[in-house]
C-alpha cells in the first residue's frame, strides 16, 4: 500500500512507512484472531486451531510488532505516530464495550455496517499520511484521492470477506451487509459501488494529476471488479480466494509497477 501510496504521490518509495505498515498489518491482524474467535471457530476451523495453539506466542508478537511500529514512527516526528495509532485506537473503539447498554448495543461491531467502515478508514488513513508526513509535505488533493482509493478498495475487500463468511457471521450474530441483504445483492451493491466510486476517482485524479495517475486509478478499479466477477469461481479455490482478494495490494502493486515501466512508451 506504501508503494502504491507513493506512486500516487509521485514520490520515491518510503521504506521506513512501509517497515511501520507491516508492522501494524502483522499486529493487527494477530490481534484480531483473538477478538474474532467465535466466527473463526465455524468459518475458519484450521487457523482457529492453529491460534488457539499459539495465542499467547501471537499475541506478545502483536504486541512487539505494533510497539516497534510506533517506536519508528516516533522517529519521524508527532505527526507520524498519531497517524500510526489510527488503526490502533479504531480496533479498540471498535471491538471494546463502550457504550451503555441502553443505546441498544455495547460495541461499534453490533452496528451494521460499522465493520467494514471502521476496517477501511483504519487502513487507508496510514499508507495515505505517512509517505507525504515523512517526506515534509502538507497533505493536498492528491492524498485525498489516494485516500479515497484506498478506502474504497478495503471497504470493498471486507464485504467480499464477509459475504464468504456469512454463515459465521449470522451464527455469532454479526450484522454485515452479506447477512441483512444476502451475498447476491451484496456483489451487486459493490460492483455498482466500485463502477461509481472508480469512475469519480479517476475523472478527478486525471483532472488534477494528470494522465498517469489516472491510469494507476483505473487499474486498480478494474483489478478489484476483476474478483467481484470471479467471486464465485474463487471462492471455491480457498488458495486462489485468499491470493486475489486478501492479497490484492501485493499483486496491485505488482500490476502498477508494471504499469508504469509501459506507460512511459505511451503517447500520453
Amino acid at each position: 500500500m506504501v508503494y502504491i501510496s507513493c506512486l500516487l504521490h509521485g514520490l520515491p518509495f518510503d521504506p521506513v512507512a512501509a517497515a511501520i505498515l507491516m508492522l501494524v498489518v502483522f499486529a493487527v491482524y494477530n490481534l484480531n484472531r483473538k477478538t474474532d474467535e467465535d466466527e473463526d471457530a465455524i468459518n475458519h476451523t484450521e487457523r482457529y486451531a492453529f491460534t488457539k495453539e499459539y495465542e499467547v506466542i501471537l499475541f506478545l508478537s502483536a504486541v512487539g510488532a505494533y510497539i516497534s511500529a510506533l517506536c519508528l514512527s516516533f522517529i519521524q516526528g508527532i505527526d507520524s505516530l498519531f497517524v500510526t495509532t489510527v488503526p490502533l485506537v479504531a480496533g479498540i473503539v471498535y471491538s471494546v464495550p463502550l457504550f451503555p447498554a441502553r443505546l441498544g448495543f455495547r460495541r461499534l461491531k453490533e452496528v451494521p455496517l460499522m465493520k467494514s467502515l471502521i476496517v477501511a478508514f483504519s487502513w487507508a488513513v496510514p499508507p495515505a499520511l505517512l509517505p507525504v508526513l515523512h517526506a515534509g509535505l502538507p497533505a493536498g488533493f492528491a492524498t485525498g484521492i489516494v485516500a479515497a482509493f484506498f478506502f474504497f478498495l478495503v471497504f470493498i475487500n471486507t464485504v467480499v470477506f464477509d459475504i464468504r463468511d456469512v454463515e459465521g457471521d449470522m451464527a455469532s450474530g454479526v450484522k454485515t451487509l452479506p447477512t441483512i441483504l444476502g451475498p447476491r445483492r451484496t456483489l451487486l451493491l459493490l460492483t455498482g459501488m466500485n463502477l461509481a466510486a472508480g469512475a469519480a476517482l479517476v475523472l478527478v485524479g486525471g483532472f488534477l494529476s494528470g494522465v498517469y495517475p489516472a491510469l494507476l486509478l483505473a487499474a486498480g478499479i478494474g483489478y478489484v471488479q476483476g474478483y467481484l466477477l470471479c467471486f464465485h469461481r474463487l471462492v471455491k479455490e480457498k488458495l486462489l480466494f485468499e491470493l486475489f482478494a486478501d492479497g490484492q495490494f501485493i499483486l496491485l502493486a505488482i500490476i502498477l509497477y508494471l504499469l508504469t515501466l509501459a506507460v512511459q512508451y505511451l503517447p500520453v
